[in-house]
């Protein structure tokens, strides 16, 4: 496979706030996927926010994807979904929430209440960058997105719809945990299960929410280091729902 890379300077809104480069990666398919990567930073918050953003060339649909990694991987860890949903008309800005300053997570005592400010500190990340891509490109559909998250990821990605369920068309939770599914907000959920593990009390609801658990997946390789089968189960299922 013959692979073609270009960079791509960005003219930047605030230089001292974010540094563009973008790589243009020829697939081999016939769609040309643009890999940007974006080092935003909340100056509110003295906060660093690297994002990447994956979509195609040819691209008409401007419906966004918020991709939202689990603990322990980053952002760039879930490129077999970023490079699907793209190939697909979406674009898919997958959010770097963990840094190697903040403190490790919570493993012991109240889980979900200990764990609470990571998810809020996500959540406000998530709003950030999408204030940030509006100003960008007001021409980007940003008022309900589609929200993807792994574990953690997962939890600030139900978070993000409780909260605000007004700017969420749907979500799709790979295997998360702790936060309850937002039912009541009587959204379009979608929650990939792993066979190795089980949500805390309260989390999967009885209706409202599709579940649907994934053969041979195990929890904490539900990203690019899943098996292919597995890949293409999870892929298969976020197809279906987003149709």
């Amino acid at each position: 496979m013959k692979k073609f890379v270009c960079l791509v300077a960005i003219c930047l809104l605030n230089a001292s706030s974010l540094k563009v480069a973008a790589n243009i990666e020829k697939m081999n398919t016939s769609l040309a996927i643009i890999k940007k990567y974006e080092e935003l930073m909340d100056l509110d918050r003295k906060r660093q926010i690297p994002i990447q953003i994956s979509s195609i060339v040819d691209n008409s649909k401007n419906k966004v994807i918020v991709l939202n990694h689990g603990y322990g991987v980053t952002y760039k860890d879930y490129q077999f979904i970023a490079n699907h949903l793209a190939k697909l008309g979406f674009i898919v800005v997958s959010i770097q929430h963990d840094l190697k300053t903040d403190p490790k997570i919570p493993r012991t005592g109240n889980i979900f209440q200990r764990r609470k400010p990571m998810w809020e500190r996500g959540v406000q990340n998530i709003l950030f960058v999408l204030d940030k891509l509006k100003r960008i490109d007001p021409n980007l559909n940003l008022d309900k997105v589609t929200l993807i998250g792994h574990s953690n990821g997962g939890d600030i990605s139900m978070m993000f719809a409780d909260l605000y369920p007004q700017k969420t068309a749907n979500v799709i939770s790979i295997d998360s945990l702790r936060y309850p599914f937002p039912v009541k907000h009587h959204l379009p959920i979608l929650s990939l299960r792993a066979t190795d593990t089980k949500a805390d009390e309260g989390v999967l609801p009885k209706t409202g929410a599709k579940i649907v658990t994934i053969k041979n997946a195990k929890h904490n390789d539900m990203y690019d280091a899943a098996t292919d089968q597995v890949k293409t189960d999870i892929l298969n299922e976020i197809s279906d729902f987003l149709k």
